[in-house]
């Protein structure tokens, strides 16, 4: 099958970026999959992708962008054309009349008020069941994210790695149990939400990622008098590896289409509590959750998930994570989706 992928995003690697890489790899061990992306994303597709650089940093109303798209999925000639999320599915959406023998797929990544791109999708694939309200039934697909497993560390390694983060905050009491959260320093995850709740929590919170909130987060801490609890570890290409020295994993976000750090740390056989954002939702007891910006209730979450209780709760969904939330699943489901299309 020959198959067009289309990331329209310019720079910045989250969610939707490592979701796209993963795919794209995955399908092209046993299909033609180009992949038509900005030049910055050439290094994370392996050799058997055909990878096509677009300057998509330009306006989604770009008449050369749109242009120069067109003529190069008319040279590729594809079977399937995919865009994933907005941007991507917009620009498709514009040039789809010239696109008469292509099926279209689009994928939503986020929660979305205005949805009518994604509809001139011959299917439209949602990251999480929310994601799915306003669209057809008939064209409307879950799939959700996968990632690959991660090697689990040695005991050794463990201590050796926690070691290295304890030398490097000093101040932190390295007895406590660790609570984390992984991901982008924005108002989006809420991360001040989170400090707030881990204020009366008797242990230390060690916050991974970067953005443009660090100096306010940090200034947060120091007015909660909480600079002997909470670590800011910055951006880390070992997170996958940390989440496994942590007791529990927490998201604290106002919005989420269906997080990858979940699927991770599900993987990782560790325990989390969340505010009720789309995808987690659908996955976790009550009693783990909390109602999106309500910090009393997250504190509440937090605690049960310290639990020796919390452990218990959370068996069946990592032997489910380990089979469901797989590269190879999320792939599989995909080109199943993609043979149907083609056969109607």
């Amino acid at each position: 099958m020959k198959i067009v992928q289309i990331l329209a995003t310019s720079g910045g690697i989250g969610g939707l970026e490592q979701h796209t890489f993963n795919l794209v790899n995955e399908l092209a061990k046993s299909n033609e999959v180009h992949i038509i992306a900005h030049p910055c994303y050439a290094e994370k597709f392996n050799i058997n992708v055909h990878f096509h650089a677009l300057d998509f940093s330009r306006s989604r109303w770009n008449i050369i962008l749109l242009w120069q798209l067109f003529c190069l999925i008319k040279k590729i000639q594809p079977e399937i054309v995919h865009a994933q999320a907005g941007k991507a599915s917009e620009l498709v959406a514009r040039i789809r009349m010239f696109l008469p023998q292509v099926k279209l797929v689009t994928t939503i990544h986020g929660t979305k008020k205005n949805k009518f791109a994604y509809l001139v999708g011959d299917a439209v694939i949602a990251v999480s069941q929310a994601l799915t309200q306003g669209i057809p039934q008939e064209k409307a697909y879950i799939v959700y994210n996968g990632v690959y497993p991660q090697a689990q560390l040695s005991a050794d390694a463990k201590q050796k790695l926690k070691h290295s983060v304890d030398q490097q905050f000093p101040n932190l009491d390295s007895s406590k149990k660790i609570v984390m959260c992984i991901g982008r320093l924005e108002p989006v995850k809420n991360i001040a939400l989170l400090i707030k709740a881990m204020q009366r929590i008797d242990a230390n919170l060690w916050i991974v990622g970067e953005g443009s909130l660090r100096h306010i987060l940090k200034q947060q801490v120091q007015q909660q008098n909480m600079q002997n609890r909470v670590a800011f570890l910055g951006f880390r290409t070992d997170a996958r590896d940390l989440l496994q020295i942590a007791n529990i994993v927490v998201l604290s976000s106002d919005r989420e289409g269906f997080p990858l750090v979940m699927v991770e740390a599900l993987q990782a056989d560790k325990v989390m509590a969340s505010t009720k954002v789309n995808g987690v939702i659908e996955w976790f007891p009550e009693s783990y959750l909390a109602s999106i910006g309500d910090s009393n209730e997250l504190q509440n979450a937090i605690e049960n998930a310290l639990t020796d209780k919390a452990q218990q709760d959370f068996e069946p969904l990592f032997i489910r994570a380990k089979k469901e939330l797989t590269v190879e699943a999320m792939a599989q489901q995909t080109f199943n989706i993609y043979q149907k299309l083609l056969k109607s």
